[in-house]
């Protein structure tokens, strides 16, 4: 009984917090005291927990990557491959918003945060799209629709995450994360297509010649290059996803510093800074929601909730249904990372049981909670870029709920096929 008051404590206080708009962080840590006190647990024993959740090779990876994005962002090599897009697209009707979906696909490969991805492409896109005539609110819908590649498309910080909880390859991971990233930006840009068809934007762009598109993809050539670099190390076995992190840092670095000289040494080390102070708050929460997966998994949360689901002789349909409607609300409220480290440890083994993959499952549930990142009420890319726009948030929540149906259409097609993301992860 005693026990059983203290998880409903835990649980109350918990929701309670959330409620009251308290970061999640503390949110946890104060449920997380709660239980240790009413279990009569000692309290060292949570940093114990911490520490050994964040002791893990596979979790360096973050503030390599975290790096090798803010080195990017220094290097103007995200304004190069900005100008690329525009010269490939930006002449066509909707084009711009074509270019701010595309840009975030390929600033995927370098930065793994959807924030990052909102706030490094909407300071240059949502200016640029203003002043064509396009809706602020459209224009900073379009910028968060578009950054829920960014965690999908490899280099990914919450596969990494998911590859810590579940003991899954990252290398795999980032692999399976490939064809429904790329499929989500080409739903995202057929639906900006028939968006914008009757948007009353500026005069049309001249269309630029074919020397100029060369020009600016020659000009990018090297940015671009990132994700390849990454990808084919990963693929053919040359670097682990934690090596691939440093080399694609050093490869940021050397191109600020001797390729294109827009950057010096105190650059970096500003960027750096800017990286682990990311970094520290990234690994702080993992280690205290670790503590309270613990916790859930203790209290016999994981296995109550599939035996409640029916276990192996479930429906698979009903059941990934559950699951599915549970990530999403979920990530409505919660940041991905807080998330994962409380349910996923409650959710993969009933999915497992179902006979789902665990790669395949890590980018259903990295899909799901990046559609929570633009879902109200906390919709965290909204507020960002919203913010940028200058326009009221909920304008900007109006103007992306019809982006939801063709993230919620992929989402639906990466469960129905399998292929989509287990063809290229099987070469790991």
């Amino acid at each position: 009984m005693e026990a059983l008051s203290s998880t409903g404590l835990v649980i109350l206080a918990f929701i309670a917090l959330i409620l009251l708009r308290l970061p999640v962080i503390f949110a946890i840590m104060v449920a997380v005291c709660l239980y240790f006190i009413g279990s009569g647990l000692p309290a060292g024993n949570i940093a114990v927990r911490m520490t050994g959740a964040i002791d893990s090779s596979v979790l360096i990876a973050i503030p390599l990557y975290l790096i090798a994005g803010e080195f990017m962002n220094i290097s103007g090599a995200t304004r190069r491959l900005i100008a690329a897009a525009q010269a490939c697209l930006s002449w066509l009707k909707g084009g711009l918003a074509q270019t701010n979906i595309f840009s975030s696909l390929i600033f995927a490969g370098m930065s793994g945060s959807a924030l990052a991805d909102s706030a490094g492409i909407g300071k240059v896109m949502i200016p640029s799209m203003k002043d064509r005539g396009y809706d602020p609110a459209f224009s900073a819908a379009v910028t968060a629709a578009s950054s829920t590649v960014g965690p999908i498309f490899p280099p990914s910080i919450p596969m990494i995450v998911y590859g810590a909880i579940t003991g899954t390859s990252v290398g795999a991971l980032f692999l399976a994360g490939v064809i429904p990233g790329i499929a989500m930006t080409v739903a995202l840009m057929v639906w900006t297509h028939l968006a914008t068809r009757s948007m009353p934007l500026k005069g049309a762009v001249e269309r630029p010649s074919p020397g100029r598109i060369l020009a600016a993809l020659a000009d990018a050539a090297l940015p671009l290059a990132t994700p390849a670099i990454i990808l084919s190390g990963i693929f053919f076995g040359f670097m682990t996803p934690t090596e691939a992190g440093a080399v694609a840092a050093l490869y940021a670095a050397g191109l600020g510093l001797f390729v294109y000289q827009t950057a010096n040494l105190r650059d970096l080390f500003d960027g750096i800074t800017r990286a682990m102070i990311q970094a520290a708050a990234v690994m702080m929460l993992l280690g205290i929601a670790a503590v309270l997966g613990w916790i859930i998994t203790l209290e016999g949360v994981a296995a109550g909730l599939g035996e409640l689901l029916g276990g192996n002789a479930a429906n698979f349909i009903v059941v990934m249904l559950v699951i599915n409607m549970s990530l999403l609300v979920i990530g409505m409220f919660m940041d991905s990372t807080a998330a994962m480290l409380v349910f996923v440890p409650v959710f993969a083994p009933i999915a497992l049981d179902l006979g789902v993959s665990p790669v395949q499952f890590g980018v259903i549930v990295v899909m799901n909670l990046m559609i929570g990142v633009i879902t109200p009420p906390v919709g965290f890319c909204l507020f960002v870029t919203a913010s940028i726009a200058e326009t009221p948030v909920r304008s900007v929540i109006r103007a992306a709920l019809p982006f939801l149906i063709p993230l919620l259409a992929m989402l639906a097609a990466v469960i129905a096929v399998p292929a989509m993301t287990l063809w290229l992860a099987q070469a790991v």
